[in-house]
């Protein structure tokens, strides 16, 4: 911005009235240049890609790299809705415990709506679960993380509708509502997220909010555990032991699959 100002200040004389000759051809080229790299420079938000960002993102909340930080705080100071989201979901979860208010800064910065109408999902996301969660000591509230998940969920965001499940299972912020957690907990499943799978499995062994089925129980189970999930791979050894959810009792399978859970505790799957 300081070569554009510069550029322009060259220009002042026309603004008081003054005579000026015509700029010369370097003059002009500055004046373009500067104009140019204020438009489409770094600046400007939409020339950094989600994947920049998200790498960016991955250093903050390790604190492995300054510049990272850097970056991130220009693209939010900016306007970049994603810069903003992923900043504030970066502090929230970071090391430094006295960047946490800017981190929910940044949040609720995001996921103010937009022009048109909407705000940014991530941010919702990351927002809703820590007033769930009470991530970072953020003050817990529940109907709210309610509202935000719901948002997210229904903007297709699989994480969102996980936790959406879980407090309607248990009733956070809400009624108990065992269908409606089945219902979310399928949707996040079906986008691949272990923990969903693995809640699912459960609601189809108890008949809980949708109709008991052994098989689908079994199948979401086996789904889960090869995604390393440590709860599914010793429900599947207990089904083993005990001869349950259509299998027969197997002593081998029980012993291999209480090795695979010791594999699956060493490298678990991440919590969304």
């Amino acid at each position: 911005m300081s070569s554009f100002r510069s550029a322009w200040a060259d220009l002042a004389p026309a603004r008081t009235g003054q005579s000026v000759p015509l700029l010369s051809t370097a003059a002009a080229l500055a004046v373009a240049i500067a104009v140019s790299g204020w438009l489409s420079g770094p600046r400007h938000v939409s020339t950094v890609d989600a994947t920049q960002i998200e790498s960016w993102r991955a250093m903050v909340a390790q604190a492995t790299e300054p510049q990272a930080l850097r970056q991130l705080r220009r693209l939010a100071r900016n306007g970049s809705a994603p810069a903003q989201a992923a900043l504030g979901e970066a502090l929230l979860d970071g090391h430094d415990a006295s960047l946490r208010n800017e981190g929910m800064h940044w949040l609720e910065t995001a996921a103010q709506p937009s022009d048109d109408g909407s705000g940014d999902t991530r941010a919702r996301f990351a927002l809703g679960k820590a007033l769930l969660l009470g991530t970072g000591g953020v003050v817990r509230d529940y109907p709210r993380a309610l509202h935000l998940l719901r948002q997210a969920a229904d903007r297709g965001d699989a994480a969102a509708a996980y936790y959406l499940g879980l407090m309607y299972r248990s009733g956070y912020g809400t009624t108990t509502n065992t269908a409606l957690a089945a219902h979310w907990f399928d949707q996040a499943a079906r986008n691949d997220i272990p923990a969903a799978m693995f809640m699912l499995a459960n609601a189809h062994r108890d008949g809980d909010g949708v109709p008991r089925d052994e098989a689908r129980a079994l199948a979401l189970y086996e789904q889960a555990a090869g995604r390393e999930l440590p709860e599914a791979v010793q429900a599947l050894a207990m089904a083993y032991r005990n001869g349950e959810l259509g299998l027969k009792r197997n002593d081998d399978a029980f012993q291999q699959q209480w090795v695979e859970t010791a594999h699956a505790l060493k490298h678990p799957a991440l919590a969304p």
